[in-house]
């Protein structure tokens, strides 16, 4: 096993339930108040119209219990998974009526093996009813819900069309952390007019808010996103495959030493991606932020 220099995500999972546990992606059919014409019409501006962040088509999905059926034997087939998080990955998965939303909550721990909840969703989607309604899934599942912080600097939120600010972030964490759901902020880097010193910022606030993980992402460009426009005028700049690596380890120096990283990279779907091509290869990425954290004998949390 190779050394850990910041708290993973997979080894915490291991040590709680004593066997391998993995997640399996679902995707709900939910949309998005930012692609509705709720908040706004045209979605984030990295965001493909095809899915958001977790779909690579727009076809018609089949039904969660189908899709974790099949889900939990890919994973067993290929890893010797052996218990579950049910993981609502695409678009808003907040984003619907509570009784609605309980049905296909429901459908996905179903079964036996299923040990946990995952529900990513935006900030301002999370009313007190359905916080409500996650909180009762902590009785009997282990229960996340994967809020799309990306930056907590304003600016940046209006420049990538988010549709919320950052008071949002801090009052939907609050109230997560209220109802004892535990909470991973997502965050993307490279983010336009951000550098080094505001995505530290970041990192140091959402530590500062409590979140229990973190998720990094590269921002990347895909085929039909309103960022491919941006990026063909050359009006973006992509961070460089080392640059990114510097970037994630230097964040992970900031990060409080009790916060579990769930992700250190954005896993790019290869038939949408337009840029940068380095994030075509997602293991080596990794085993070199890895390698570089053990060669400078540092580790999350080493710059607090």
């Amino acid at each position: 096993m190779r050394e850990s220099r910041y708290r993973r995500f997979s080894e915490h999972l291991r040590q709680k339930f004593e066997c391998r546990v993995y997640k399996v992606a679902l995707d709900a059919g939910l949309s998005c108040p930012n692609r509705d014409g709720t908040v706004g019409d045209d979605g984030c501006l990295f965001c493909d119209p095809a899915g958001g962040s977790g779909r690579t088509t727009g076809e018609v999905q089949p039904t969660v219990t189908e899709q974790m059926r099949s889900g939990m034997e890919g994973l067993r087939k290929r890893y010797h998974a052996e218990r579950f998080i049910a993981y609502f990955q695409s678009f808003t998965n907040t984003y619907g009526s509570c009784r609605q939303l309980k049905t296909l909550y429901d459908q996905a721990v179903a079964f036996e093996e299923v040990v946990g909840l995952s529900i990513a969703t935006r900030p301002d989607c999370l009313s007190s009813k359905v916080l409500d309604l996650i909180q009762g899934y902590t009785r009997g599942h282990y229960t996340w819900v994967e809020l799309g912080v990306q930056s907590m600097r304003e600016e940046t939120l209006r420049t990538i069309e988010r549709g919320h600010d950052v008071k949002a972030t801090a009052q939907a964490v609050r109230a997560l952390r209220q109802r004892g759901i535990f909470v991973c902020a997502h965050l993307i880097l490279g983010l336009p007019g951000e550098d080094l010193q505001d995505m530290t910022q970041t990192v140091h606030e959402v530590s500062a808010l409590g979140v229990d993980a973190v998720k990094f992402h590269m921002l990347y460009v895909t085929r039909f996103s309103r960022l491919a426009q941006v990026f063909k005028e050359g009006n973006l700049r992509l961070l460089e495959r080392e640059e990114y690596i510097t970037t994630v380890i230097h964040l992970l120096e900031h990060l409080a030493p009790d916060i579990l990283v769930q992700r250190l990279v954005s896993e790019a779907h290869r038939d949408i991606l337009v840029a940068p091509d380095w994030l075509r290869d997602k293991s080596a990425i990794i085993r070199e932020i890895e390698d570089t954290l053990k060669a400078r004998n540092t580790c999350q949390g080493a710059a607090l």
